[in-house]
């Protein structure tokens, strides 16, 4: 990774050096998973330092940062922007304003409709467009206004999780094949007259799902990762035409990819969190929402921090 940053943006870094726009932070590890970076105010550095900020999310995978004050939604959108293209959306979910910003929220309006997506039930394992066409839409971006009562987000890193695999296993899930579809009550439990399903259910657009490799090259990074987001993976196969036992492999990647080793427990959420999570190489799940709880979601690619289309 450091290498692919070096050959196409020493450029930038130089540049970006001259004019000591370089923001200068701490970092802590975080159960390996990604890291908490120290002594950043998002809301005070410029534009220019927020996308040299940017970079470092392919390579950490999964940042946090704490005491942050983006409660208003033009601080995050300036964020996001910064650092690259921000996906545009018209669900009910999103800010008319803010085209991209959506609302992750249990709150309802007067009519006591949801004005969230992901509102109070439990989600399990999954990462943004499991079951459309793979696109830019590269990094989630959650902000905490409101924290909830014990709300536990956890994250798991899939990079790691394939690059620790014994090598005869890591030649099979290079040569697999998936055929990925949402399906309600797998990874999400929703009512059928539920707003959110009509959001999720995508039959019409993909009746047969789509069909993707297990082990994603990182579209930015070239870094393999495994992209096992298994409740919406309804077959696989290798492309040699080998036999595969899908449970055996189903069962190995469960009890491999979900050891303590690959995943962060973030279980204390407060308001100015704000956590920047690679979604090819991480997946995350939440448990029930309990009590009042508010963030702001957006999707981005990395196309201003990177500078590469892909």
């Amino acid at each position: 990774m450091n290498d692919f940053i070096n050959e196409h943006y020493t450029e930038i870094s130089e540049t970006s050096q001259k004019n000591k726009i370089t923001p200068v932070f701490g970092k802590n590890p975080i159960h390996n998973v990604g890291y908490e970076y120290t002594n950043l105010d998002l809301k005070s550095m410029s534009s220019d330092q927020i996308m040299e900020f940017g970079k470092n999310i392919i390579r950490d995978n999964v940042i946090l940062l704490r005491n942050q004050d983006l409660d208003n939604p033009d601080d995050i959108y300036r964020v996001a922007t910064s650092i690259g293209r921000v996906m545009p959306a018209k669900q009910f979910y999103n800010v008319e304003t803010h085209p991209g910003l959506g609302r992750v929220t249990n709150e309802r309006n007067s009519d006591g409709k949801k004005i969230g997506i992901f509102a109070d039930k439990e989600l399990d394992w999954h990462s943004n467009g499991n079951n459309r066409e793979t696109g830019k839409e590269c990094c989630v971006i959650l902000y905490c206004v409101k924290p909830g009562l014990n709300s536990i987000t956890s994250f798991a890193d899939t990079r790691r999780a394939y690059q620790e695999l014994p090598g005869d296993i890591k030649e099979i899930v290079d040569d697999i094949d998936c055929i990925f579809q949402f399906k309600n009550n797998t990874f999400y439990n929703l009512d059928e007259n539920d707003q959110e399903l009509e959001f999720f259910d995508n039959r019409h657009l993909y009746p047969e799902g789509l069909v993707k490799p297990l082990v994603y090259t990182h579209p930015y990074s070239s870094e393999k990762g495994l992209y096992f987001t298994f409740h919406s993976i309804t077959k696989m196969w290798r492309r040699n035409g080998k036999p595969l036992d899908e449970n055996w492999l189903r069962s190995y990647l469960m009890n491999h990819v979900f050891q303590e080793k690959y995943i962060y427990h973030h279980s204390d959420w407060r308001n100015g969190d704000i956590i920047f999570m690679d979604q090819f190489h991480s997946i995350h799940k939440r448990n029930e929402v309990q009590g009042d709880r508010f963030l702001w979601r957006i999707t981005i690619d990395y196309r201003k921090s990177i500078r590469k289309s892909i």
